[in-house]
């Protein structure tokens, strides 16, 4: 069987929390690890997920300070979208010019 494993890098802007996990680990960059096998019973080319693994780094530098978790990528997603919704929910405020007092407005 053939394997691939594939890595991205999480960029979290408030600390979050998942679901089987009982500590909220702080904003911050996380290296995702996924393993994926290819089902060679079909013509074409698909992949089955194996396993998904996070590193969650200390304060330090040392990758020696750091442990790896496995984790379900489906609340790895809810996490990460929770995250980038509450960037997004953030007014957007815009100043009109021709306003006489320029008064702040939102733009949607």
């Amino acid at each position: 069987m053939t394997n691939r494993t594939t890595s991205k890098i999480l960029n979290f802007v408030r600390p979050f929390s998942m679901r089987g996990y009982a500590e909220v680990l702080p904003a911050g960059s996380y290296k995702v690890t996924t393993e994926e096998t290819q089902d060679e019973s079909v013509t074409y080319p698909t992949w089955q997920w194996v396993s998904t693994q996070m590193h969650l780094n200390t304060n330090s530098d040392l990758p020696v300070d750091g442990r790896v978790v496995s984790v379900d990528p489906r609340d790895l997603e809810v996490a990460y979208l929770r995250d980038q919704k509450m960037i997004d929910a953030r007014p957007k405020v815009a100043f009109s010019a021709r306003k006489s007092n320029n008064r702040a407005k939102r733009v949607f």
